[in-house]
């Protein structure tokens, strides 16, 4: 049987701390028949160079101008992508030598689903195994309060992108994957394959509470409730605050307490895995005292 091609699609600016080991990583998979797609977002550093020393592989390089954004960049590595199952890689991460040909299978043996996402073994500043909920219903009802996929671990089927569905919103700066699952997920079938595809490099200013991040979390979830019909700003506000800043105030807590009771009358989605504690806790004191020992935080 013919390999399908495999698009590796990868955004790069000044990369040159991580980059000779994410490339050696791709260098040692198992599944060959794949390109790689670098766009690189105005370098400075050695990352051009870098990548020149490895060009024996099928490495394609586009540059852009300094300042475009990673959204841009991706929809541009898309674009330029020739095969049949396209994927994300970050310049930072490494693949297992699995990564593209377990995927691969998945999709090849269920043609109904047309993206697939992994979960990842993180390290760097941050350490843990860490997986993405499996079934298309679990993705839906995970969105609202967390985002469904690790985005350098997708691979999807080409014919998204050919019909417009999957492409990034160059005016989000930042979650840009966040926005672009909400206008999917209602659309597409999407699954998580139940392993770990790459090790994921956490930096601790991942992490940190970002205003600007705020707002564009809260604009994707706008966009996401509007598809289903769900029009509750407080809810939106509260949601968006948690995914941000991992807290949720009282006020918050009564309105995704009074949305989990209606969800299933209304055939919403579920809110993750906080849904059952808030039905089953009484009261605020009750579900902050629940969150905290779900979270491992000392009382």
């Amino acid at each position: 049987m013919k390999l399908p091609l495999v698009s590796l699609v990868m955004p790069t600016m000044n990369s040159e701390r991580f980059i000779r080991e994410t490339l050696h990583s791709l260098i040692e998979q198992v599944y060959t028949n794949f390109e790689l797609i670098v766009v690189d977002g105005g370098s400075t550093d050695d990352t051009l160079n870098i990548i020149e020393r490895y060009s024996e592989g099928d490495i394609r390089v586009i540059e852009l101008a300094p300042g475009l954004g990673i959204a841009k960049a991706l929809n541009v590595g898309i674009e330029a992508a020739q095969g049949e199952f396209i994927a994300r890689m970050d310049a930072d991460d490494i693949a297992y030598k699995w990564r593209i040909h377990d995927q691969v299978n998945f999709l090849v043996a269920d043609p109904e689903i047309d993206l697939i996402g992994t979960g990842v073994d993180a390290f760097w500043d941050h350490e843990g195994v860490f997986r993405s909920p499996k079934i298309h219903q679990d993705i839906q009802d995970e969105f609202l309060v967390n985002n469904p996929f690790f985005h350098p671990t997708i691979m999807f089927r080409r014919v998204l992108a050919d019909s417009g569905l999957f492409r990034y919103d160059e005016t989000h700066a930042f979650e840009e994957d966040y926005e672009l699952w909400g206008r999917l997920i209602p659309k597409v079938k999407c699954a998580n394959m139940d392993q770990s595809s790459i090790r994921y490099r956490i930096r601790a200013n991942s992490t940190q509470w970002d205003p600007r991040k705020y707002r564009f979390k809260r604009r994707a979830l706008e966009g996401f409730c509007a598809s289903i019909s769900l029009e509750n700003e407080t809810l939106i506000d509260g949601l968006a605050e948690f995914q941000c800043g991992g807290y949720i105030r009282h006020h918050h807590y009564l309105v995704m307490r009074d949305y989990a009771r209606s969800a299933s009358e209304q055939k919403l989605p579920r809110l993750g895995w906080l849904h059952e504690a808030l039905l089953r806790e009484r009261d605020y004191s009750g579900f902050t005292a629940w969150f905290r020992a779900a979270k491992g935080w000392s009382a």
